[in-house]
């Protein structure tokens, strides 16, 4: 199993962390959520016409990759893949220095410093996952490598209505696993 894997546009998706999200074992309601939730987000990612759409979770100050749809030729990310939240785009959006949705992160370059792992991202879009109890998850992101989609904010308001479906579904699983 390897430690890091890099792919052929500059993803460096630092150590893996083979944990499924918020599962310590894997019963058959989890196998049914990374179902789901995959499932999701590929539909997701059809639907906007992206490459790469993934859940992450935040942990001691890395984004690691929970979940991950991608078209078909794009190996750009993996499950349990993880970077540094500070060389991340998902923190510049949780700090409001990014928008949640950047049709041309080409341009937002030329204007602020962007983490060089977006080097490749032509359209972005984020939101957080807020937990029922406030916390942030992690986030909900898509993008487009190398080219650029035309999305709006309803796409961006869609997305967090699918944030809040997965939040809830990540607790009610968290809850199940802690009471099982």
């Amino acid at each position: 199993m390897k430690n890091r894997s890099e792919d052929s546009v500059g993803f460096d998706s630092g150590p893996a962390d083979s944990r499924e999200p918020g599962f310590d074992a894997l019963d058959c309601d989890g196998a049914l959520v990374v179902q789901a939730l995959s499932s999701m987000l590929e539909l997701i990612r059809e639907q906007l016409g992206m490459d790469v759409f993934f859940v992450s979770e935040f942990v001691e100050g890395r984004r690691v990759f929970r979940h991950v749809a991608t078209a078909p030729t794009m190996g750009i990310i993996h499950v349990g893949g993880s970077h540094a939240m500070e060389d991340s785009i998902c923190q510049q959006v949780l700090d409001g220095r990014v928008p949640n949705l950047a049709r041309d992160l080409r341009v937002l370059r030329t204007r602020q410093p962007l983490p060089e792992v977006t080097k490749p991202i032509g359209t972005h879009i984020s939101v957080p996952i807020v937990m029922p109890d406030g916390s942030i998850y992690g986030t909900l992101c898509g993008f487009a490598v190398e080219r650029t989609v035309d999305l709006s904010a309803r796409d961006v308001r869609r997305l967090e209505v699918a944030a809040q479906a997965t939040a809830r579904v990540l607790a009610q699983a968290a809850g199940h696993a802690a009471a099982g």
